[in-house]
Formats: C-alpha cells, sequence, structure tokens
C-alpha cells in the first residue's frame, strides 16, 4: 500500500505515469530509475486481490465458527462488494479526475485515460471496481471447495491469455459485455481499465490459499516459497519463450522490455511473475514474524484501515498535485513528496483503525 503510493503520486505530481495496454500506449523507459519506480508497482494490485481473496476464505471461517449462516456471510460479503463499487464511482474516480485535469493538457487525452467529462460521458472501472465486483461474485461461490475455485481461477487467467486480441485491433469495436468482463479499453462509453474476469481469476487464486490457511496454515505456509518460486519461473519462461502469455513480446534485447509486461488487462506472465513474487513477500513476512518489529508495526497500521487509506491517499496527492505541481516534477521530488505524505496519512490511518475497531463487527465502517 505504501508502494502503490509512490505510483500515485508519480501521475499526480509527478505528472508522469507509465502505460502497459494490451494494444496502443506502451510506454519505453529511458532509465532504469524510471522503470523500476514503475515496476515495483506492479506487485500492489495483484497482492491486493490475492489477498483480498484469502481474506475472504478467513472471514468466511471465522463468521461460521462464530455461528453465522452461510447467506449471512454472502450478504455480508455482497454489501461489502457493492460498497466498494459505490465508493469507486463516487469518491474514488473523482480524485483520479482532480488530479489528470488539473495538469496538462496532454496528460488528460493520453489514450491510457479515457476522462469522463472531455469528449463524452463515462464510466471508469478501476482497481475499486473489480475489487467490489470480485467480492460480489466470490459473494455466492465462497461456500465452495478450493477445488472449484482453483478451475476458476484457471479458467479466469487462461480466457484472458486466449480471448485478448493482438495489439493490431486496437481500433476492432468489440461489445460491451466483454469491454468489461475482458478487455482493457475505451468503448460504449466505458473505460474499463481493470475488466473483471481477469482480476477476479487473481481473487480466485487467493481464495484457494485462504482455504489452505483454514485446512492446514502450517503447510500452506511451508509451501508458499516453493509455490512462489515456481510462478516466478514459470513467468520468466513464458517471456523468454515469447507468444502465449505475454499479449505483446519485447521490443528489444534489454533487461527493461524484458520484464516490461502488458498489464492491462494483466497477462499471464504478469499474473505468474506479480502473484509469484506477492508468494515470497508473504512466506518471507511470516517467517520473520516481521510485524513483530517496529518497522512492521508501522506499515501494518495501513493495512488496518485499507480503503480508508486508499482514499485519502488519492483526494491527498490529487490536491498536492492541483495547487503545487500542475506542471509537473523531476523524481527527486515525486519521492520526497511521497515520504513527506505518508506521515499524515500514518496518523489518519491509525485514528481510523482505532474509530472502526470501536463499532459492531457487520458495520459497515468497517469495510472502510
Amino acid at each position: 500500500m505504501v508502494v502503490m503510493a509512490l505510483d500515485h503520486v508519480s501521475l499526480m505530481v509527478g505528472r508522469f505515469h507509465s502505460s502497459e495496454m494490451w494494444a496502443g500506449a506502451w510506454t519505453r523507459y529511458s532509465s532504469g530509475l524510471a522503470f523500476l519506480t514503475r515496476f515495483a508497482s506492479h506487485f500492489c494490485a495483484p497482492g491486493f486481490f490475492f489477498l483480498m481473496g484469502a481474506g475472504l476464505s478467513l472471514m468466511a471461517s471465522s463468521k461460521a465458527a462464530g455461528g453465522w449462516s452461510a447467506g449471512r456471510i454472502s450478504r455480508h460479503i455482497l454489501v461489502r462488494g457493492l460498497l466498494l463499487i459505490a465508493v469507486s464511482t463516487l469518491v474514488e474516480v473523482p480524485a483520479f479526475l482532480t488530479a489528470i485535469l488539473s495538469g496538462p493538457p496532454d496528460a488528460a487525452s493520453s489514450p491510457e485515460f479515457a476522462i469522463p467529462g472531455l469528449t463524452e460521458p463515462r464510466w471508469v472501472l478501476t482497481v475499486l471496481f473489480s475489487l467490489g465486483a470480485s467480492m460480489a461474485i466470490s459473494s455466492a461461490l465462497i461456500r465452495f471447495g478450493a477445488a472449484v475455485w482453483a478451475l476458476m481461477a484457471v479458467g479466469a487467467l487462461l480466457m484472458t491469455a486466449l480471448t485478448t486480441p493482438g495489439p493490431e485491433h486496437f481500433d476492432t469495436p468489440y461489445g460491451f459485455t466483454r469491454t468489461v468482463l475482458l478487455l482493457s479499453r475505451r468503448s460504449h462509453g466505458v473505460f474499463a481499465q481493470y475488466p473483471v474476469i481477469p482480476w477476479c481469476g487473481t481473487a480466485a487464486l487467493g481464495v484457494v490459499f485462504g482455504k489452505w490457511i483454514v485446512a492446514d496454515r502450517r503447510a500452506a505456509f511451508r509451501s508458499l516459497p516453493w509455490i512462489g518460486l515456481s510462478a516466478v519461473a514459470l513467468a520468466l519462461a513464458v517471456r523468454a519463450d515469447g507468444g502465449f502469455g505475454n499479449l505483446r513480446d519485447p521490443r528489444d534485447g534489454s533487461w527493461i522490455e524484458f520484464l516490461n509486461f502488458i498489464k492491462y488487462p494483466p497477462a499471464l506472465v504478469f499474473t505468474l511473475f506479480m502473484v509469484g513474487g506477492n508468494a515470497l513477500l508473504l512466506a518471507g513476512i511470516e517467517r520473520t514474524r516481521f510485524w513483530a518489529n517496529r518497522a512492521g508495526q508501522f506499515l501494518r497500521v495501513f493495512g488496518q484501515a485499507p480503503l480508508a487509506y486508499y482514499l485519502a491517499h488519492l483526494w491527498l496527492f490529487a490536491i498536492v498535485g492541483a495547487v503545487a505541481f500542475r506542471d509537473g516534477a523531476g523524481y527527486l521530488t515525486v519521492y520526497l513528496v511521497w515520504v513527506a505524505g505518508l506521515v499524515p496519512l500514518y496518523l489518519f490511518a491509525r485514528w481510523y483503525r482505532d474509530f472502526k475497531m470501536g463499532k459492531p463487527v457487520d458495520s459497515l465502517w468497517r469495510v472502510l
């Protein structure tokens, strides 16, 4: 969540942001710093979806042990998902619009950003929308076993790899349903940045892992490093082989292009590498008992008020950018603003964590 903020500071303060689209805009990097600043953020969204799925499994198990019926658990998850979709439309998207429309005109016309109001009304499907949609879908299926969820995950990831067209089809018209479910594109009044099926596949992987934790926590975490290493190794093999699973092959022989994966929608190589990296990180955190030390306690606060922190950081940096950095800034300034902004964000997240913990367990305040 802290690294995610750096990516958004780059957009809102630096006024530069990379694009990794299946067709059209695909950034070429002039330096390792520029690439690695973006590359580090790629672990964030897959981590959010994977851990959300795992969290749903753990929450469902905990609520069932506390006497909740299957229907009540499903309704609780559904309400949370629908709330995320509403918050995406009413709070998240306006923050991005504030940031982009306050910057240089060319940023607003970028192929990656289809901004409502510039040319025609649009519905922007962001990360919160896809998280909410994945949660709403999960509400009806959470009672199914791990095998069903594993099949769903594999099916979603393979469907994305098999049905995403080549970059030569950038201007080909596709239907509304395909746009929302599978393709990252502007179409039918919608900018589907995070289409549902690919990202729901990553969440399904998390549900499988969560169910494994419930069944045998020790075995799940003992196997996690090997799962992570296998996923990363497979991703590198897919990238080296080219073609299937890449969506777009490297444009030259540099290490940057080799690792410059397509994110919109997530190519199979992207998902394998980023979920594998998250698995390795999670295994390291678990084995070192990272949360027990001072740095871990500091970072943990952000995750204890995740949605409140997310919305607060968007608006904080959108306003800072609109007021002080309308023409952008360099990497040094971006990094300084990022670090400085984490201080009030930490204090806010800690306050909100304490506030919501005083509310009933099924209160909507706890969703934030």
